[in-house]
């Protein structure tokens, strides 16, 4: 996937170390947190920076393909990740700090980063899921075409200590995108084997 994907409106890059401070200081906010499955609570600088780290591992590595939301690549609003989930499928997964919401960036942002999941990957969906009291972004995922996969399921919030219900969508492959690689390989390695 490319580094950096441009929209009207938003630039999304690579997370920088610099930006462990600013994703700490958005990140105290519990009602963002809380949506999430992976995020602990407070989130003190250290674990962005240790984040930011395992992301640039977790890309080299081809399972993870986070990107900084910033409107022009500077500060960061929040982070839409492209990961491989538990059962081996790709799935997006967001957060946005308070200050940008009611925007429709999480929707910008999201829009294409799965465009480009699909031009870079050869698979048949994404995948996607939310919190039942989260329905904004179900919402989000309804506005992209993700569909209910299943009655719902009960999903683990590190922030939560706890398991909450949850709904599980998908998005099949648009007819519309075609993919330029095959699974397991990344644009470095598509170039250098043409």
């Amino acid at each position: 996937m490319e580094e950096t994907l441009k929209t009207e409106r938003l630039v999304l890059r690579q997370p920088v170390i610099t930006d462990a401070a600013r994703m700490s200081q958005l990140l105290t906010d519990m009602d963002i947190v809380r949506m999430t499955c992976t995020i602990p609570y407070p989130y003190v600088p250290l674990a962005a920076e240790f984040w930011i780290m395992q992301h640039a591992a977790c890309r080299r590595l081809g399972t993870s393909y986070g990107y900084a939301i910033t409107k022009d690549g500077g500060e960061i609003m929040g982070v839409m990740d492209l990961f491989t989930n538990a059962d081996g499928d790709r799935e997006v997964g967001y957060w946005l700090g308070r200050p940008y919401w009611g925007n429709g960036y999480i929707t910008e942002a999201a829009q294409a980063v799965i465009e480009e999941g699909f031009r870079t990957f050869d698979i048949d969906y994404i995948d996607a899921g939310y919190f039942y009291d989260n329905p904004a972004s179900g919402r989000v995922l309804e506005k992209l075409g993700f569909e209910r996969k299943d009655m719902g399921s009960n999903l683990y919030s590190v922030a939560r200590g706890e398991r909450a219900a949850g709904i599980e969508l998908r998005l099949p492959r648009p007819a519309t995108i075609k993919p330029i690689i095959t699974e397991g390989q990344d644009a470095r390695q598509a170039a250098s084997t043409a």
